[in-house]
């Protein structure tokens, strides 16, 4: 009698999984870790995509902040997630830059990550004091080709985008300038507002208001597309600086053996609300243009940004504060 109980009990167990592996996905909440901070970029973008998946999945979906190291934790924790759908990450470009910078990380995005979707960008700006006599790209390489060193820009530390951004201008271009490094965004910002440095390249959403105002001109956008906030500024590649491209992206992946349907499955539901008008103007009014790439195009893309950091960071001797 026991061995029947037991075998009936088996028989019911097995039943019941395989009920709730046939269940369509998702049939409980999707967790996204952002790993930054409230409020940045890659935090906006999660919430204002898992509202609209919430909605269209009928099940909930938690925004999860787990910042430190540059967002290194997070993106380890997410790499050794489950690969079931139900953890997913919002990556940046940090991720793409810390391998370079750090001596070890605790995640390798093309072993540990199968890419869903890059959601959107936010470009930089290259931007200077009123004064300064260059007022585009040709006229600041030409200007710091006959002033080598004597231009001094700023950035949000070393090793950060905003550093990155103007070293690889240089690469490009071979010209040479001193960088002087701030402890962040805010004080560089302020130094330049007050003619301390002429130059810097900070999220184009920094420069917004300063622009606009006069108290700052923005020679060119760092994106290789124009930026919706700065319409009629061109871009660094649109100067004449071919291959040049630097946005503070965003993409959503999940961890690399979550099985091809889910990924599928998120995908798709990605695509149709990142192209409803809706989304779009609430990323803009949040200064995020969305941009999306699909799950080959996102790879590839991750591969070549990898190379691209990797190199620039070594060749520009780059190093963490």
């Amino acid at each position: 009698m026991k061995r029947a109980i037991a075998a009936i009990l088996g028989v019911v167990a097995c039943a019941l999984s395989s009920a709730a592996l046939a269940q369509p996905y998702p049939n409980k909440p999707v967790k996204i870790v952002v790993p930054f901070s409230p409020g940045t970029a890659a935090d906006i973008a999660a919430r204002q995509l898992g509202q609209r998946l919430a909605e269209a999945w009928g099940q909930g979906v938690v925004i999860e902040n787990q910042g430190g190291a540059g967002g290194n934790i997070g993106a380890g924790a997410v790499a050794k997630a489950a690969p079931d759908g139900y953890t997913l990450i919002m990556l940046g470009i940090n991720h793409v830059i810390n391998p370079s910078l750090y001596k070890e990380v605790p995640y390798d995005i093309p072993r540990d990550f199968r890419p869903i979707a890059r959601i959107a960008v936010a470009p930089l700006a290259i931007i200077a004091h009123p004064s300064f006599p260059a007022n585009t790209i040709p006229e600041l390489v030409a200007y710091a080709k006959a002033n080598p060193k004597q231009v001094l820009y700023g950035s949000g530390g070393n090793g950060s985008v905003t550093h990155l951004s103007l070293e690889l201008l240089k690469s490009k271009t071979g010209i040479e300038m001193t960088h002087v490094p701030y402890k962040g965004i805010a004080q560089m910002m302020t130094d330049i507002l007050g003619n301390q440095i002429p130059l810097g390249s900070p999220a184009a959403a920094s420069a917004i208001q300063q622009v606009k105002a006069g108290k700052l001109k923005a020679l060119a956008i760092t994106s290789a597309k124009r930026s919706s906030m700065f319409p009629d500024v061109p871009t660094v590649a649109e100067a004449g600086i071919a291959g040049y491209d630097v946005s503070a992206w965003n993409g959503l992946l999940a961890p690399a053996k979550t099985p091809e349907e889910i990924v599928n499955k998120i995908h798709a539901d990605v695509v149709k609300i990142t192209r409803s008008p809706e989304f779009i103007e609430a990323m803009q009014k949040q200064t995020l243009d969305v941009d999306v790439l699909g799950p080959a195009e996102f790879r590839t893309f991750l591969a070549a940004e990898l190379e691209k950091w990797s190199t620039l960071v070594r060749d520009s001797g780059a190093k963490l504060d």
